[in-house]
């Protein structure tokens, strides 16, 4: 069966926008090593001009081959970026903020929830591209110890999440790793009929907290300029790294991270710093609200959860799923729960860290406030290594897959349903499938 190809496609790497005819192919043959942008080891891109009958291409060195190659970066891209749309989640957020423990929780939850619950398949696009996601989401959720106290590595501001490319001889530029994902209606999902046509991918960045600061994105390192490509925009705001937050919570919560001499981050800087990249790569004016939804992620709900208040004083329930099986081969998300548990966390923040809400609503056009926890639990000191490290019994994460399943819900179509009745509406000023031409 043929394949259906995008008039044009989009590098998950350096966001360099191709036709499918101007993709390069990586070699496979043995002696075919020493490509001119990457490094020694890795084998040489080039434009084939004899294929297989199994559409396989041939390498100078006359081995076939599957793999593509970007024409810009030559870094590999998966076969179904040229197939079907991408939607990009850009993910920021200050240094210890918990982005990583919330990419992995979150991960995990879409691939059983989606699964249980929404009959589509959450699958990685590339196992290998998103394999330090996937190792992260085994520690997590995948230990056979149950008794284990386990930690995730910080993002560092260089190493093996990023790929270094020489776009000009003997200068690096180091460009962050995407983690790409393909959402596939199953058999039984009420749209199961049509899996090609419905099937879309998702990509992925968990940047260095550094990379946020004012000044950090540089020609060397141009790592979040995945931020003005992304449709859906997402911040993750500590509060434990709030003095305000750490004063209210100091007498109701025992956390090791509300520990006196623990790190104070002004989030707000970072939101307008964001803000500003945002605009100046996708060259909109410098006060131009951004025209695309914002997710104002606060992390570590199971810390800061008693203060958020219905307008009655009752607790609000930030620990239920927002999403349920509506029937057989349909999931519900709960839209309109959401956007009031948005309305309290924006009140909640307007109390005691404004300018946050300030920063955020001034930047972009709609922003939604939502309360996750990655772990449902406190992590513990450990003596030998220092590190705060999460008892694995204890794991039980809260709402860390709502920013995604939010997104399908409402700016996407026909794999997720909502409670507000809509078909599906655009995102910001354009289509939900930005990336299908």
């Amino acid at each position: 069966m043929s394949r259906k190809l995008k008039s044009s496609a989009l590098c998950p790497h350096c966001w360099h926008r191709f036709r499918p005819d101007e993709v390069l192919w990586i070699a496979t043959h043995p002696d075919l090593l020493g490509d001119r942008l990457l490094s020694s080891e890795d084998p040489v891109r080039f434009l084939p001009s004899r294929f297989t009958p199994a559409r396989e291409a041939i390498d100078p060195g006359g081995a076939r081959t599957r793999r593509l190659a970007c024409p810009r970066c030559h870094l590999e891209v998966p076969q179904l970026v040229l197939e079907r749309p991408m939607t990009i989640m850009s993910i920021a957020g200050s240094p210890s903020s918990g982005k990583s423990y919330f990419l992995a929780s979150a991960m995990w939850k879409l691939r059983e929830d989606l699964a249980r619950l929404f009959s589509v398949a959450f699958t990685d696009t590339d196992p290998a591209m998103n394999r330090a996601i996937t190792d992260n989401e085994a520690r997590l959720f995948l230990s056979e110890d149950r008794s284990a106290a386990v930690h995730i590595d910080k993002t560092e501001l260089e190493g093996a999440q990023y790929n270094s490319v020489q776009f000009d001889p003997g200068v690096a530029t180091l460009l962050a790793r995407p983690y790409i994902f393909t959402l596939r209606p199953s058999r039984d999902h009420v749209n199961g009929h049509a899996p090609d046509r419905l099937t879309q991918l998702i990509t992925l960045y968990d940047n260095a907290g550094e990379h946020f600061f004012p000044g950090a994105d540089t020609a060397r390192a141009p790592g979040t300029q995945h931020l003005a490509q992304a449709q859906v925009l997402t911040f993750v705001f500590d509060p434990t790294q709030d003095v305000r937050f750490r004063q209210r919570l100091g007498s109701v919560s025992s956390d090791p991270q509300l520990a006196p001499g623990a790190k104070v981050t002004r989030q707000d800087q970072l939101i307008v710093e964001m803000a500003r990249r945002v605009r100046m790569h996708a060259g909109l004016s410098a006060q131009q609200r951004v025209p695309k939804p914002l997710f104002v992620v606060l992390s570590k709900s199971d810390i800061w959860g008693s203060l958020l208040r219905e307008e009655s004083g009752e607790a609000v329930d930030i620990t239920t799923p927002p999403y349920w099986r509506e029937r057989a081969g349909l999931g519900k998300m709960g839209i309109r729960r959401v956007d009031a548990v948005s309305d309290r966390v924006r009140a909640l923040l307007s109390d005691l860290a404004p300018e946050v809400v300030a920063a955020a609503e001034d930047a972009f056009e709609r922003v939604i406030y939502v309360p996750v926890s990655a772990i449902g639990t406190s992590p513990v000191l450990d003596p030998a290594s220092g590190l705060l490290k999460v008892p694995v019994s204890r794991i039980a994460p809260r709402w860390v897959s709502v920013p995604f399943l939010y997104t399908l819900a409402r700016w996407s179509s026909h794999l997720v349903a909502n409670d507000r009745g809509d078909a599906g509406e655009s995102i910001g000023s354009a289509s939900t499938d930005l990336d299908a031409d």
